[in-house]
């Protein structure tokens, strides 16, 4: 009933603050004056946020956290003044004043010098922000969290959006998006394009209304805010439901854009990106000229390579549901997935951390928001995410803005597969994208890895395979696999050696299977659990 009763205050406020946010209408020059701002205040935008959000919240993991660490308001003052922000946070992570991933998403206590603060994944809620609606993570990781959608929030990051597009040259091409309505989060990346002025000419979802148990709830409120939005004055489209093997509805419909224009933007994940453009090339369209912005899976090197032969350009972002868009992606790029980080709004950085179970240490991210306006307050998260931070001039529009910070080989080390040991994705991926490919034909849209457990329990590894492909022998794939492994590295080799002896790698004539939220993954792991599988 409590959870019903703030659903309702809240949809009630909501004509109220979208008239508000409709009366927005970024331009590029002011857009270019508020990062400027920014980040010459990161300081003391730092110190506000910890002041406003941590020390004046008793409730606030991170308060005691800074406590356990002896650093009251007037110490991290002092240490953000002297040393600045990055070396003041690497500082307090030395400390124990950090948030692993787990933590952070509510799953596991915190645990720090012998104490235990139990926490739920809203304690972590900004507590001076309101929500307009919510939004759920993908739970490719685990159990889908809620996110509530702050309208400041993303009139705040609207300035990011259209220096990223002006960069690259497509901040006033006509745009498309193929993205699931609620609750994914479409609705509020439509929502800050509305703010400068570039609403989707069309919208296609890949989900229907009943695709999922909770339609009646996420639809409902999908129309309702889209009709709010529209008597304040906004222009969007609604959704129309195309299903990712009819691709080549939003190829056609992008081919239109393409000749009365030239030009067009389509916003969708890496993977339908590529289902856009095989089905273009079956229907004879020619979408040369057509920019994709990627989001939700990393452009890996086979994907790029894939849509650089189809004739289109991919733009590569980084982010995550609680905190929105993190990195934007290069204009001119080290290499695939090189993204820069958007500064005034973020720092970070990496610290060692060694996986659990293997002999390795990866630079895992550690994240800090630093405007007031951000619905999650984030103080060294340690997120589920590692790769390259460095500080490099690219020569892009980017760098002009102080955006001199590169992310690039972005790669996660929670999504790990196996029976009795344990492998980082990394090799899985390049067997699944490259290797197999290059072996049996098709594209790396045809392969994939499904953990699953059996009815007993046990873990059994199944390599998807599309029906389509002609393979007269499945057992030689899996061959291909174990040799791949054995010449990948010695961790691989003795994931190998084990999966070998348990028969533990099977084959399955299947297509490859999309999260809930639309994301078409290399590794899907699914569990047994109460008798009903669920993503992790």
């Amino acid at each position: 009933m409590g959870e019903t009763l703030n659903y309702l205050a809240m949809f009630a406020r909501l004509p109220l603050e979208l008239r508000r946010f409709g009366k927005l209408r970024l331009t590029l020059d002011e857009a270019k004056r508020i990062v400027c701002q920014r980040m010459d205040n990161r300081e003391e935008n730092l110190l506000h946020l910890a002041q406003h959000s941590i020390y004046s919240h008793p409730a606030s993991p991170y308060l005691a956290l800074l406590r356990m660490a002896g650093c009251e308001l007037g110490d991290l003052q002092v240490l953000v003044r002297k040393q600045g922000v990055e070396n003041a946070l690497r500082a307090l992570r030395d400390e124990g004043v950090f948030v692993t991933f787990e933590e952070f998403k509510g799953r596991k206590p915190i645990v720090r010098h012998g104490r235990t603060i139990p926490v739920s994944a809203s304690a972590f809620d900004n507590p001076y922000v309101h929500r307009a609606f919510t939004i759920q993570s993908g739970g490719s990781t685990g159990a889908a969290t809620s996110v509530g959608v702050n309208l400041d929030q993303i009139a705040a990051q609207a300035p990011h959006e259209m220096l990223a597009l002006a960069a690259h040259g497509v901040l006033d091409v006509p745009m498309v998006r193929w993205s699931n309505i609620l609750p994914a989060g479409t609705l509020r990346n439509i929502l800050r394009a509305v703010s400068f002025g570039h609403p989707p000419q069309r919208w296609f979802s890949p989900q229907g209304l009943r695709d999922s148990r909770y339609w009646l709830k996420y639809g409902l409120a999908t129309y309702y805010i889209l009709l709010c939005m529209r008597l304040a004055g906004m222009r969007v489209p609604l959704p129309s439901y195309v299903r990712v093997e009819r691709a080549v509805v939003v190829a056609r419909c992008v081919s239109g854009l393409l000749q009365s224009h030239g030009r067009c933007l389509v916003n969708t994940t890496v993977s339908h990106a590529m289902r856009v453009c095989a089905a273009a090339q079956d229907a004879g369209l020619d979408l040369r000229g057509t920019t994709f912005q990627g989001s939700s899976e990393p452009a890996t090197p086979a994907k790029s390579a894939y849509l650089k032969r189809a004739g289109v350009s991919l733009i590569s972002n980084y982010g995550m549901v609680e905190a929105n868009r993190i990195a934007s992606g290069c204009a001119r790029p080290a290499d695939v997935g090189d993204v820069h980080l958007m500064k005034d709004a973020f720092a970070l950085f990496t610290h060692p951390y060694p996986i659990e179970g293997l002999d390795i240490t990866v630079p895992a991210f550690n994240l800090t928001t630093l405007l007031p306006a951000a619905s999650k307050v984030m103080l060294n998260v340690q997120m589920d995410d590692y790769g390259v931070v460095e500080e490099r001039h690219c020569g892009c529009d980017l760098e002009a803005y102080g955006y001199t910070t590169h992310l690039r080989e972005i790669r996660s080390y929670s999504k790990l597969v196996g029976e009795g040991v344990t492998l980082i994705g990394n090799e899985i991926v390049n067997i699944l994208e490259e290797v197999l490919p290059a072996r049996f034909g098709g594209s790396p849209l045809d392969y994939q890895m499904m953990e699953q457990e059996d009815e007993h329990g046990f873990t059994r590894l199944y390599v998807l395979v599309h029906p389509r492909l002609e393979i007269s022998d499945e057992q030689e794939v899996i061959q291909v696999i174990l040799d791949a492994l054995r010449d990948s590295s010695p961790m691989a080799d003795a994931a190998r050696a084990v999966w070998q002896q348990m028969k533990t790698l099977q084959v399955r004539r299947a297509e490859p299977v999309a999260t809930e939220r639309g994301k078409l993954l290399p590794l899907h792991i699914q569990r047994r659990q109460a008798g009903y599988s669920r993503e992790r």
